[in-house]
């Protein structure tokens, strides 16, 4: 919202300097995202009437004669001179805002004597599709303009979406009064004279518009409006046009109520507010034939039994009812109608307007008979000979703004300052606000005014108060409150799952975040339960289902690392939501490639117990404990496969991807893992540093090949006793002398007592009980 410095000072005379100003708008939470000066026009650059335009044969420029006080010759190719127009004249010597400067020059053959100027060429915005236009009595012919034009300021500032009430002039000036400054109200009085209104109004949809206005003028002539007006409409960011659409624009730039004008002539009995009919087209003030939709709001004119569109409600007026050099009547509407209908047809129709910015927001629905005796008053100002009907017709079907109780006592204690309730009354007075006592005690009814829609609860009122006395003035101190019991550990499941990523991206995973879609051919291929849960309106047919598992994500992850020439290793993890029969979270992971580089024996950095060690470091980081036994997955390879059991309860599965799988997506062997959470909590002991030496050995335990990991090392911790601190692994191995269809596994076993040191015969104890354990199982010690 551009606003211009002196016209802000007409509603509030005492207005500080804008430096100061946006200080005030910024405590009033109003953002101002620059302030631009506007130069005076150069002394050179002159009022001047078009006396002459004549056309050169063979030339698509025209000869000019000025008036600015004497005759001098200028020419322009410009589409719109011609005799009888007022003009801005840059003389020789004149310096444009450009910095060009400008002598006698010739064109065509013929001297001309400056330029007359467009408004980009003045500065004034960037239109240059013809001259700037002004009435051919604007000024004496050779006045500077900058007699009229002197320096000023525009101040742009950011609305939020809450306060439309602050897109006018006077909206902005009304909330800085409530600051303590001097505020003029507007009172537009235009002289009205008995006439009869030429046509009625009827409105068929009350929901989409619950207050239409249409106002009659006769003896209008169409010209451009005064030289103020237009520097005015530029700086706010709108072209000129005519006087009559000036005016429109003018009133609702000042008092924020958009309207618009129609040639009385065209409007037939009067003008019928309905919904569209399928099918029908209009032609749009933009040129554009657009087809309507059943749901747009339509204003149509009445013909008889019939009605025509003539405009979208609240959007765009159409190109057959507007404002032409010709028209003498005018019919003004200035109507209500509901925001979200305006926006919806506005965004169905692909418009966006100065006026449905506005009614999207919402207008003060007791604003229209205002904003048209200002549209009345300045149209009377800028023509002579306009007569204004008396009457008004007036469709009111609005409902007044409803009380909302409010506490004082409340106010302060929301706030933690202790406000007066002398100011508070003073403070809602001054907004507006209609306060009287309640039949509570300590209760004021307060109703809002009707340009404050934002205004609907207590709490809306008490920000109210703290706004215009100042939150500068609210003490900052620390809270001194407890959590409500029922609002403790809230936060347990969100710090837990961040702790995990923590976890996760400390042992070298990246974390990756993919859609929540998939489909029902996707899940078959990748083995995935089936979807349960479809959406309506499917972006692309890959996408037409919510994901039942992570791992799929992570394998298109990887897919689309290796067909961009990426190296691994790829450690990639993924915290989401899965939905099944419910909406689930899980953690999924994947490793391809050494994950642990430049170990002494080939294959130990990667594969299967690559990943299951980096799950087990997972689980002592978090003070869990995992194990692995083996299990079938569907999309886990058969005999790589391996239900996961953490803190003894099962929370998903690891292993190789599934061959099919790693087929059908031209993938290598990839190992993956999949929990749900959250993850089982551990006992969380603390252990404190040992302050005695460890016993340590070695053992190697010979094995089929089909035993599992999990039941060996199950065996040795059930038979060592409470003294065994550590079980590792170190190796495995395949070869003679063992058999074939054999393997070796070696541990590394760590022993020791919390008070003292262990002797070498209470350690070979523990190591015979554990051996004894394991030939009574069937397996053989490799000594």
């Amino acid at each position: 919202m551009k606003i211009v410095y002196s016209w802000l000072k007409e509603f509030l005379p005492d207005a500080p300097g804008s430096a100061r100003l946006e200080e005030l708008l910024a405590g009033l939470g109003l953002e101002t995202e620059s302030i631009t000066g506007l130069t005076a026009p150069h002394s050179r650059i002159v009022f001047a009437r078009v006396l002459a335009a004549d056309n050169l044969e063979g030339k698509e420029v025209r000869r000019l004669v000025l008036d600015i006080g004497r005759e001098v010759q200028v020419v322009s190719g410009a589409p719109n001179a011609r005799a009888g127009m007022g003009v801005a004249l840059a003389l020789p010597g004149a310096v444009l805002p450009d910095g060009t400067e400008l002598g006698v020059r010739k064109i065509a053959g013929l001297e001309s004597y400056g330029m007359a100027l467009s408004a980009k060429e003045l500065g004034l915005g960037e239109y240059a599709g013809g001259l700037l236009e002004f009435a051919p009595e604007a000024l004496p012919p050779g006045t500077p303009l900058a007699e009229v034009w002197g320096p000023d300021e525009v101040i742009e500032i950011e609305i939020t979406p809450n306060r439309p009430d602050w897109l006018s002039v006077y909206g902005v000036a009304r909330d800085l009064a409530a600051l303590g400054l001097s505020l003029v109200r507007p009172h537009p009085k235009p002289k009205t004279t008995p006439l009869a209104l030429p046509f009625g109004v009827w409105i068929e949809d009350t929901e989409g518009c619950d207050r239409f206005t249409l106002s009659y003028a006769r003896g209008v002539r169409v010209g451009p409006s005064p030289l103020l007006v237009q520097r005015r409409l530029y700086a706010a960011g709108m072209r000129p046009i005519s006087n009559v659409v000036d005016a429109t624009n003018y009133a609702m730039l000042e008092l924020g109520n958009p309207m618009h004008a129609y040639d009385a002539a065209f409007i037939g009995e009067g003008l019928v507010v309905r919904r569209a009919r399928p099918g029908e087209k209009l032609v749009t003030l933009d040129g554009v034939e657009r087809t309507l939709d059943e749901r747009d709001l339509l204003i149509a004119v009445k013909e008889g039994s019939q009605t025509r569109p003539a405009g979208l409600a609240g959007v765009m007026g159409g190109a057959e009812d507007e404002i032409r050099e010709g028209t003498t009547e005018v019919a003004l509407e200035v109507a209500h109608f509901d925001p979200v209908r305006v926006r919806r047809t506005a965004k169905r129709q692909g418009l966006k307007t100065e006026a449905s910015y506005r009614f999207e927001r919402g207008v003060d629905p007791e604003g229209p008979p205002r904003a048209a005796d200002r549209f009345m008053e300045l149209l009377q100002s800028w023509s002579e000979g306009v007569e204004v009907a008396q009457e008004r017709l007036d469709l009111n079907h609005t409902r007044p703004p409803q009380p909302i109780s409010f506490r004082p006592s409340y106010a302060s204690r929301l706030v933690g300052m202790d406000y007066p309730e002398a100011t508070q009354r003073e403070v809602l007075e001054r907004l507006g606000c209609s306060v009287q006592p309640s039949v509570q005690s300590g209760v004021w009814e307060v109703t809002p005014p009707s340009h404050r829609v934002d205004l609907g609860l207590e709490e809306d009122l008490i920000e109210e108060i703290a706004r215009i006395v100042g939150y500068d003035q609210i003490p900052t101190t620390l809270p001194s409150f407890f959590p409500h019991p029922d609002n403790l550990g809230v936060d347990a499941p969100y710090e837990a799952t961040e702790r995990l990523k923590q976890v996760m991206a400390g042992l070298g995973f990246q974390e990756v975040l993919n859609y929540a879609w998939s489909s029902p051919q996707e899940c078959e291929l990748m083995r995935a339960p089936a979807p349960s849960v479809y959406m309506q309106n499917p972006q692309t047919p890959e996408r037409t289902a919510l994901r039942t598992a992570l791992y799929p994500g992570l394998l298109k992850n990887l897919q689309t690392a290796l067909a961009q020439g990426e190296e691994g290793p790829f450690l990639l993890f993924e915290v989401g939501n899965v939905f099944n029969q419910a909406e689930t979270p899980r953690l999924s992971a994947l490793l391809l490639g050494d994950a642990v580089p430049g170990l002494w024996q080939k294959g130990l950095g990667g594969g299967f117990f690559a990943l299951k060690g980096l799950l087990e470091a997972a689980a002592r980081n978090l003070g869990s404990r995992v194990r692995v036994e083996q299990e079938v997955a569907p999309y886990l390879h058969p005999g790589i496969s391996g239900a996961v059991y953490w803190n003894d309860q099962k929370a998903g599965h690891i292993g190789a991807l599934h061959p099919a799988i790693a087929a059908a997506l031209e993938l290598p062997t990839v190992f993956l893992l999949e929990l749900a959470l959250p993850l089982r909590k551990g006992p969380g002991t603390f252990t404190d540093i040992a302050k005695y030496p460890a016993s340590m050995r070695d053992l190697a335990v010979v094995a089929p090949e089909r035993t599992p990991y999990a039941e060996i090392e199950r065996i040795i911790r059930s038979s060592a006793g409470e003294r065994l601190e550590k079980l590792e692994i170190f190796d495995v191995y395949r070869g003679k002398p063992l058999r074939e269809g054999e393997k070796s596994l070696a541990f590394h076993l760590t022993f020791r007592h919390p008070e003292r040191t262990l002797t070498d015969l209470e350690t070979d104890a523990f190591m015979q009980s554990i051996i004894t354990a394991l030939e009574q199982q069937g397996f053989a010690i490799r000594r």
